[in-house]
């Protein structure tokens, strides 16, 4: 079995462009008054469950900031903690406003431009780790017609995507794929997919077991 992704996350995520890179993200914490805390991992090094790195820092209000270094997905990102939902989405916003970022609509059209499977497959991942907490049709649509895909790293790619976004809205789907794919690791992972989610309460255990 692969190395599979953390799904758990604290806000949605704020995908980095590529560009985007350690002194840069260093410079913009020291300049919003935020305290480093620490860091695990190493970015050089292999992933544990998906993720190689992952540094953190306090902000003045209580929450937290972590910089997310994620080698299942192939992306680093920037998620938040704390306990009141306004103050969490007022730092990502100042993260936003700061540091270059995917937004959905960007994340949905790089998606439409992929017909090669390595491509497509890459932007339904980062799709997945950079949606927001509750689901957007279009989104649903294109990683649901993607499960359908005759190359089996796409379909994979889908329903790790159905996965990062914790949207039960995908679990019919991810049901789907785990009882009839083709592959049978396809639908080995989908099965963990489903375990993954019912463990973090997205959905019910039960159809997971099934």
């Amino acid at each position: 079995m692969p190395n599979v992704p953390n799904l758990m996350r604290t806000s949605r995520r704020l995908i980095l462009r590529d560009h985007v890179d350690a002194p840069t993200i260093r410079a913009f914490a020291e300049n919003s008054g935020w305290r480093f805390v620490g860091d695990t991992g190493d970015a050089a090094g292999a992933p544990e469950g998906g993720l190689c790195y992952e540094a953190k820092w306090a902000v003045d209000d209580g929450g937290s900031v972590h910089y997310v270094v994620d080698e299942f997905a192939d992306v680093h990102y920037m998620v938040t903690a704390h306990a009141h939902a306004d103050a969490a989405e007022a730092t990502l916003a100042d993260i936003e406003n700061g540091l270059a970022v995917w937004t959905l609509d960007e994340l949905l059209d790089d998606c439409y431009v992929h017909v090669y499977p390595a491509g497509w497959a890459k932007a339904l991942l980062r799709l997945g780790a950079g949606a927001p907490p509750h689901a957007v049709e279009p989104v649903v649509e294109h990683v649901t017609y993607s499960a359908g895909h005759e190359d089996a790293p796409v379909r994979r790619a889908a329903l790790w995507a159905m996965a990062y976004t914790a949207w039960p809205e995908f679990e019919n789907a991810l049901a789907r794929i785990a009882d009839t794919d083709r592959d049978p690791q396809v639908a080995r992972e989908a099965r963990l997919a489903l375990e993954q989610l019912a463990e973090s309460g997205v959905i019910e255990p039960g159809r997971a077991q099934a």
